[in-house]
């Protein structure tokens, strides 16, 4: 019901701060089922969700670069609309950084193990191409479709992760 209410209804994305949202919603889609079937949480469940969240915000972003004017036009306060063409590509490139730093910083920590950033290296590379083919090539829609691969990539990483982690518990 809350996912009716971005673009409709209540049209939570036309208050501003939908970038955030974006990243909470993909979160709470992994914390609320965890919680509920396991009564516990985790530093390392935290990444995995805020990096989980991390791609609808990456789609996100991606479709606001392409529909800024229209954005602009219906006062729609996406960053992408609030800024200039280059403030957005500084915070897409921001936005990147930061998914890659997230893991990287849990590895650094023990909140995730250490190997955790290394497993993770193919989906930050392939982030990188994104960011290059929006924003160096200019092809912003291309560049919102490899977000969808990067996501997959992402969610089938963090599996594989729990995967050695749990067979690792048992041995």
């Amino acid at each position: 019901m809350v996912s009716l209410q971005y673009s409709y209804g209540l049209k939570i994305s036309y208050h501003g701060f939908q970038e955030a949202f974006l990243v909470a919603l993909g979160a709470v889609l992994v914390i609320v089922p965890y919680g509920l079937l396991t009564g516990e949480f985790a530093g390392f469940l935290m990444v995995q969700a805020v990096l989980f969240g991390f791609g609808p915000l990456m789609f996100g972003v991606y479709s606001n670069t392409n529909d800024v004017e229209g954005d602009r036009a219906v006062g729609r306060p996406t960053v992408a609309a609030l800024v200039s063409e280059r403030g957005n590509a500084v915070f897409i490139g921001v936005l990147s950084a930061a998914e890659f730093l997230i893991g990287a910083l849990a590895s650094a920590t023990g909140t995730a193990p250490w190997w955790f950033v290394p497993l993770m290296l193919p989906a930050t590379a392939l982030r990188t191409r994104q960011y290059l083919t929006g924003f160096v090539r200019g092809d912003i829609m291309a560049a919102r479709r490899t977000g969808f691969t990067v996501h997959r990539l992402s969610v089938a990483l963090m599996t594989a992760a729990d995967i050695l982690l749990g067979w690792g518990a048992t041995r």
